[in-house]
């Protein structure tokens, strides 16, 4: 007779911060098949068809705790961080038996039998500014600027400057053209180098400021950039099954969240490990 495991499980894992060894009764990356956790064979209960569940290596630094909960046809794992002493999630990674991709872009996998789709909207770390000399005097100051300001960094993004040299078009024509591709632009004159002043501009119609020393126009563009943000959807979808990963990441967090949910989450092939718990008498078919 076939053993029936408990097919509801909840668990709440509080983990010290950093890379670190995973607490008891999470479905772990390098338990044996032939010598499963209970996380891990409830695990293969929750969607039993599926060829591949989401099992964990070592945590990352911010990556502080875990929630573990397993249902039929369900299996969620949902990191996050205390703040305030409010949990706070920033990624969740679901096994479902199915899913809809939507809108959701194909990327490869990695893998010969799982496809991935990835909906993601992203602030990417690093802030684009373009310098606009107006003249040859400015010009100059422009580039000796850019060598002052390296490494210089806004609400944590490294800011990178580009001086637009191309003269033969109006500053007008060229302060347009360069923020289809940077966040702000400067734009220097002769008066701006003997008053130690620039004008900031974020959109084209001239939104920005005029007279702002180099301090002031970093100060408002700390006031106006977002933190660097992951949010979205990663779907890999498999016989059986589907792990979806569900990313609401901000700041310094979201620099690294993508490398992190990589190597912090990993496969289990599930058809060793349902072999090895009909060996044992447990019931891992499903309907």
């Amino acid at each position: 007779m076939s053993r029936p495991l408990v097919t509801i499980v909840a668990a709440l894992v509080l983990l010290s911060a950093g890379c670190g060894r995973l607490g008891l009764g999470l479905p772990a990356c390098d338990t044996p098949p032939g010598d499963p956790s209970t996380a891990s064979v409830i695990t293969a209960q929750a969607v039993p068809r599926a060829d591949y569940a989401p099992c964990l290596n070592s945590l990352k630094l911010g990556w502080d705790e875990v929630e573990f909960e397993v249902e039929s046809n369900l299996m969620i794992l949902e990191f996050g961080r205390t703040r305030e002493f409010e949990f706070q999630s920033f990624l969740e990674v679901r096994l479902t038996p199915s899913c809809d991709v939507g809108d959701a872009v194909p990327v490869p996998s990695g893998m010969d039998d799982v496809e991935r789709f990835d909906n993601i909207d992203q602030v990417v770390a690093g802030i684009g500014v373009t310098i606009i000399p107006d003249g040859e005097r400015p010009r100059i100051f422009a580039q000796s600027l850019v060598d002052d300001l390296g490494g210089v960094r806004v609400e944590g993004r490294q800011v990178s400057f580009t001086v637009d040299t191309d003269i033969d078009f109006s500053v007008r024509s060229r302060v347009n053209k360069a923020l289809f591709t940077d966040e702000f632009v400067w734009i220097i004159n002769d008066l701006d180098i003997d008053e130690g002043t620039l004008e900031l501009r974020s959109t084209p119609d001239g939104e920005g400021a005029r007279g702002l020393e180099v301090d002031e126009a970093l100060d408002l563009m700390e006031d106006t950039t977002p933190e660097v943000r992951y949010q979205g959807q990663w779907f890999y979808v498999f016989n059986g099954g589907c792990i979806t990963y569900d990313f609401d990441a901000e700041g310094t967090l979201a620099t690294t969240i993508e490398q992190d949910a990589v190597e912090t989450i990993g496969f289990y092939p599930n058809a060793e490990l349902r072999e090895a718990g009909l060996q044992a008498g447990y019931d891992l078919v499903g309907e």
